[in-house]
């Protein structure tokens, strides 16, 4: 008798087992979706307020980061003005060239042209 109900057994989960099997299914699929609506709606809720905080940090940074390319070219600006200075030329030619100042008999100035001559008419 333990035989006919093992096998009364296995005929009647064969039989049951596949309905239920779509019920589940079919049950499954609402709560699913629903569940990723409410995921993703979750997601896009939080996901704002992090992006505006990496952004702010980022701002921030380049920020920063102006202000240092503004200071280095002031600096830049200064050592130009610096090393374009009249004083320091003349102090390097006559360190390091030699040169002297010209004497009164060695400078010829010439006079500009007037503005109605051009270099085709020379």
């Amino acid at each position: 008798m333990t035989v006919l109900t093992s096998v009364g057994r296995d005929r009647a989960s064969n039989v049951l087992k596949p309905r239920v099997d779509q019920i589940r299914k079919f049950d499954l699929l609402p709560s699913l979706l629903m569940g990723g609506l409410v995921l993703a709606g979750v997601l896009c809720y939080v996901w704002q307020p992090i992006q505006v905080v990496r952004l702010g940090y980022q701002v921030e940074y380049l920020a920063g980061e102006r202000a240092g390319l503004i200071r280095q070219q002031k600096e830049l600006r200064l050592d130009v003005a610096r090393l374009r200075s009249l004083r320091r030329v003349e102090e390097i030619a006559r360190q390091q060239l030699g040169l002297t100042s010209p004497k009164p008999g060695q400078v010829i100035t010439v006079e500009s042209l007037p503005s109605t001559i051009t270099d085709n008419n020379l």
